[in-house]
């Protein structure tokens, strides 16, 4: 059975951040890079483009609130058109920067906040689905199975990838509660939610050093059970609809 792995990288906080993504990108089959407005910046974005060309990974936008100081962790009660032009704005940023690697990107999943408001928040659910209607609709919406954001997309008719995670449980809501610690249960429920055929991807934890020792296991086991990790969204160069002009040289700008 084939199964997408994601996590975030190219956040471009420094060494560190650096030196996180490394161990993260042979675990991945989609990279959701943040597009500038809660974290990342062009050149870690452009990085992370790079190396998803070179590694023949999938790009995916991290996109959230424009709020830098608290890294989108923190709700805004956005009118829903400036919602969808600021969502709008950050795919336009990653996926310029993605066709200077000649590559493209093939879907976004909300961040931070966002992630949680787009589960139950009809306007905020409205404004991600708009601003992949406007600007391109053939990107595939990653959200959690049930939620706002994904009914509302699936009656739009866009694409859609249901997302579990394996480190957290859930409420009796449906949204996120706490965190799991222990490594063989967070591998063994990536695993049983891989052959549930109930889930697209899996979101890796990615945070701490912990965390992506346990994305390691998480991976390593799905490929020893069999699984395929792919997320067969990564577009050919052939499948580019839009190319760079370069000037000859010897012309003047």
């Amino acid at each position: 059975m084939e199964i997408d792995l994601t996590a975030e990288v190219g956040h471009g906080l420094g060494e560190a951040a650096t030196e996180a993504d490394g161990s993260l990108w042979p675990l991945l089959s989609t990279a959701l890079v943040p597009c500038g407005v809660h974290a990342g910046e062009p050149m870690s974005m452009l990085r992370a483009c790079s190396e998803a060309t070179a590694r023949g990974v999938s790009l995916g936008a991290a996109v959230g609130y424009a709020d830098r100081i608290g890294g989108g962790e923190r709700f805004i009660d956005y009118d829903p058109d400036d919602l969808a032009a600021t969502i709008i704005y950050q795919l336009g940023a990653l996926d310029g920067l993605a066709l200077a690697e000649q590559a493209r990107i093939g879907c976004l999943r909300p961040s931070g906040a966002l992630f949680e408001a787009a589960r139950t928040d009809r306007n905020h659910a409205w404004a991600v689905v708009n601003a992949v209607l406007d600007y391109d609709p053939t990107l595939t919406i990653i959200g959690l199975p049930g939620s706002r954001l994904l009914q509302t997309a699936e009656r739009h008719g866009l694409n859609i990838a249901r997302e579990f995670q394996p480190h957290r449980l859930l409420n009796s809501n449906g949204s996120l509660g706490g965190v799991i610690t222990d490594r063989e249960a967070v591998t063994r429920r990536a695993v049983d939610a891989a052959a549930s055929g109930h889930y697209d991807c899996i979101r890796l934890p990615w945070h701490s050093v912990a965390e992506r020792s346990t994305a390691a296991a998480i991976h390593a086991a799905l490929v020893e059970a069999g699984h395929r990790v792919t997320a067969d969204r990564a577009l050919a160069v052939s499948d580019i609809g839009v190319h760079l002009a370069v000037a000859p040289s010897g012309t003047s700008a």
